[in-house]
């Protein structure tokens, strides 16, 4: 199932640089921070970015804040709904209701009662609930049951606190229906929603998640733009009012499209591609961001082609279309390719700068598992071919030493930068370029506006024990002046092997760093020799014979004092910590000491490489929550 099929896992939608870490699917910890009472059910260290409802809707009742942190509870586990009902015959409880939590939100589960019941069931839970509710999902309704009607009914209720709803299309026709236009208008025009956000629907055909944003234009300009842009569509392109209304609801509201490429017959094909066509190359449909899921290089130049030549005979001066104009995506700022294939044996990858000159973002991932036939010296195509000017975010599967002055000439100005390989791929084995220390501190030197490093590909060493590089770093990033040297505030990198000496080295000189993920050193970890590839100290390095935290001998207290003496005016910013992999020499008390120079770290997260480090970080995790009762503390 793709991503977009899943009703409530979160799209991946491109993030402003708000310089969070990214990570790819649900991640599990084991919490130790310590509870506290009289909070609300929902509350959760997870941020929502959400709108803060009135005073007077999070005035709920204590009976109401019960029941819900009770569903909430039983819905961890889904068997238990079902299960509570099954008890004996003579004293059978009242259905849980499916109301569960999913980033500090309750939710409403259409779907479910009308699967236990019928809509007076909805309408019965809606008096109930209605003022608690932050999120309606409508999906997995009854197979016999009036589906757009019972939506329609449904939406009509009124829903005063929701902010988001979900829907579920489930129909195979490609044109929209006067149902799936009743809840557009149900949702942007009536009183029933007064404080929604954004809502989504999903179509079976042709494999659609669009997201529509009801606050999209915030000027009266814009709004007039999109009245003129909507007058001009032509009656070929809207042959009936319900059609016409479909393009004037994406015109006023689309925000984001996720579409799939897989599966694909004639009619399904014609579909996406006029509907990728009408985003891409006219002003009709401009969404912001556009995700693309099971992609492969035939389907974008298909796409590409079929634009240029106008193959769908499209009215061009109505719809301010120029078939064979090199720049597209107008308005369109990020895009999201998921690729199963980086290579084929015509072409690279086909995106360009001179096709896309105002995207912002761009994210493309690719798993190797699903194509293992890239050649060597692979450069993504027409991605260096020239200038990104207002390129910001950059996401990509691999990188090499060979892309690194390509990227710092063609994409000066980026803030953003993630290279994440699929899971499982860290290694980087099925690429062919390599990836060494001496790249990330050009990046690091060179980038001057980079805010955000993110690198999950493993570095490679031509020695079979890993290097102890955290010296090396740091004292590349001392040699700038400050005033050249980025001011960083997420620095990511779980391939460099760093112990506590040389994380407080790299900190001295990123001043600005609010959040850090390193790897602990190998117990086999070496300093680089003279003779290595690895760029050389230029000062004598102390040998760390494999002890991970160093907090022992004249290099820790030294710059222990340093650090503190920097920062005894105004605290280091670091508030999130993640620390990857456990040495046998690793102590609460050193840790302590450790953490006791960044006095506003208010996360420390812990992740293991292997089941035998996890009972002991877990010892750890439980002492140092004791001894730091207001750190949360967790296992990833």
């Amino acid at each position: 199932m793709s991503t977009a099929e899943v009703p409530h896992e979160s799209i991946p939608m491109p993030q402003s640089p708000d310089f969070g870490f990214v990570r790819d699917g649900p991640q599990h910890s084991s919490q130790y921070a310590q509870p506290e009472h009289d909070t609300n059910p929902f509350a959760s260290p997870v941020e929502v970015n959400m709108p803060e409802p009135p005073e007077h809707a999070m005035m709920a009742s204590t009976q109401h804040n019960v029941q819900l942190a009770r569903h909430a509870s039983l819905l961890r586990d889904k068997s238990l709904s079902f299960n509570v009902t099954r008890q004996a015959a003579t004293n059978v409880p009242e259905p849980v209701p499916e109301i569960v939590v999913e980033n500090c939100v309750p939710v409403f589960e259409v779907g479910y009662w009308m699967n236990y019941g019928n809509f007076s069931s909805v309408r019965q839970q809606h008096e109930q609930y209605k003022d608690h509710v932050r999120t309606l999902s409508v999906w997995n309704l009854p197979v016999e049951s009036a589906y757009g009607a019972d939506v329609a009914a449904c939406l009509n209720l009124g829903w005063p606190n929701v902010t988001h709803v979900s829907l579920e299309y489930s129909t195979w026709e490609p044109e929209p229906n006067k149902y799936s236009i009743s809840w557009h208008k149900i949702l942007c025009e009536s009183p029933a929603f007064p404080r929604l956000v954004d809502y989504r629907v999903w179509q079976m055909l042709p494999a659609r998640l669009e997201v529509f944003s009801i606050h999209r234009f915030k000027t009266v300009q814009e709004r007039n733009q999109a009245t003129d842009i909507i007058a001009q569509v032509p009656d070929l392109l809207a042959p009936t009012p319900a059609v016409q209304q479909f393009y004037e609801h994406r015109c006023r509201y689309l925000e984001h499209v996720v579409m799939s490429m897989d599966s694909m017959n004639k009619a399904e094909t014609y579909t996406k591609y006029k509907y990728l066509t009408l985003i891409l190359a006219t002003p009709v449909m401009a969404p912001r961001t556009l995700t693309i899921v099971n992609c492969r290089l035939k389907h974008i130049r298909a796409i590409l082609n079929c634009i240029d030549r106008n193959a769908l005979g499209l009215p061009t001066t109505q719809l301010q279309y120029q078939p064979g104009k090199l720049e597209l995506g107008k308005g369109l700022q990020h895009l999201h390719l998921k690729m199963t294939s980086l290579y084929d044996e015509l072409t690279g990858l086909p995106i360009s700068a001179a096709r896309f000159p105002d995207l912002t973002s761009l994210i493309i991932e690719h798993s190797p598992a699903l194509d293992n036939s890239l050649q060597d010296g692979e450069k993504f195509g027409q991605l260096w071919e020239m200038r990104w000017a207002a390129m910001k975010r950059l996401q990509l599967p691999f990188f090499s030493d060979q892309h690194a002055a390509m990227l710092i000439k063609f994409m000066p100005n980026l803030e953003i930068l993630s290279i994440m390989p699929a899971v499982g791929f860290e290694a980087g084995d099925e690429y062919p370029d390599a990836l060494s220390a001496p790249t990330i501190i050009k990046l690091a030197t060179q980038l001057q506006m980079l805010r955000h490093i993110e690198i999950r590909s493993m570095l490679r060493f031509k020695t079979k024990k890993p290097i102890n590089l955290g010296d090396q770093i740091a004292l590349a990033l001392k040699k700038p002046p400050p005033s050249s040297r980025p001011d960083v505030k997420l620095l990511a990198m779980p391939c460099i092997h760093m112990d506590f000496t040389s994380v407080v080295k790299l900190l001295t000189y990123l001043p600005g760093v609010e959040q850090l993920e390193f790897q602990l050193p190998d117990p086999s970890a070496i300093v680089p020799t003279p003779g290595s590839k690895s760029p050389a100290p230029t000062t004598p390095v102390e040998p760390r014979l494999g002890v991970a935290h160093n907090l022992e001998g004249k290099a820790w207290a030294d710059e222990k004092k340093r650090f503190a003496e920097q920062f005894a005016d105004k605290p280091h910013p670091l508030q999130s910590m993640i620390i990857t992999g456990y040495h046998p020499d690793l102590h609460s008390a050193a840790v302590s000491e450790f953490l006791g120079l960044f006095p506003d770290l208010d996360s420390l997260a812990f992740t293991a490489i292997n089941r035998e480090d996890h009972a002991n970080i877990d010892q750890l995790a439980g002492v140092l929550t004791a001894l730091n009762p207001d750190l949360e503390v967790a296992i990833i």
